[in-house]
């Protein structure tokens, strides 16, 4: 195998990866799209209320996409959305119960597809496996 040949494999890992979480979420009937899952993965499963802003960095996303994700959500009673009592510029938002239902939801497909992923690995082999993606993670960040 060529060495630069592994991004093609990258790639598809993440490219499966995000179809299988698509059809997954379209069976298990949850009312969000795929590419909103991560506000499910960020928020805490305790309810305990993010600020919109730590929010932003986490998901790397822009302020008005995240606040017309946040909106969608609201509107279908998975989040919550309250104001900052010492800055009321700062916006809170965490899960309702029903928000922290798709997030287990969530958990379970994406273990679903990891599994899937690392069936044969030993365990071993799975460690192995975590940690050299991280080092080759760490590694490409280095030079950004």
């Amino acid at each position: 195998m060529e060495l630069g040949c592994i991004f093609s494999y990258i790639n598809k890992i993440g490219s499966i990866s995000n179809k299988f979480l698509t059809k997954r979420i379209k069976e298990e009937g949850l009312p969000i799209l795929q590419n909103h899952a991560l506000l499910f993965y960020i928020l805490p499963e305790d309810k305990s209320p993010l600020l919109f802003s730590e929010i932003v960095k986490i998901g790397k996303m822009s302020k008005s996409s995240l606040s017309d994700i946040i909106n969608k959500y609201e509107s279908l009673g998975l989040v919550s959305k309250s104001i900052c009592n010492e800055d009321k510029r700062n916006i809170y938002i965490n899960l309702t119960d029903d928000g922290v239902n798709v997030k287990h939801k969530l958990d379970q497909i994406k273990d679903e597809a990891l599994n899937a992923m690392l069936d044969g690995f030993d365990e071993n082999q799975k460690e192995i496996f975590k940690k050299y993606v991280s080092k080759a993670l760490l590694n490409i960040k280095k030079v950004l």
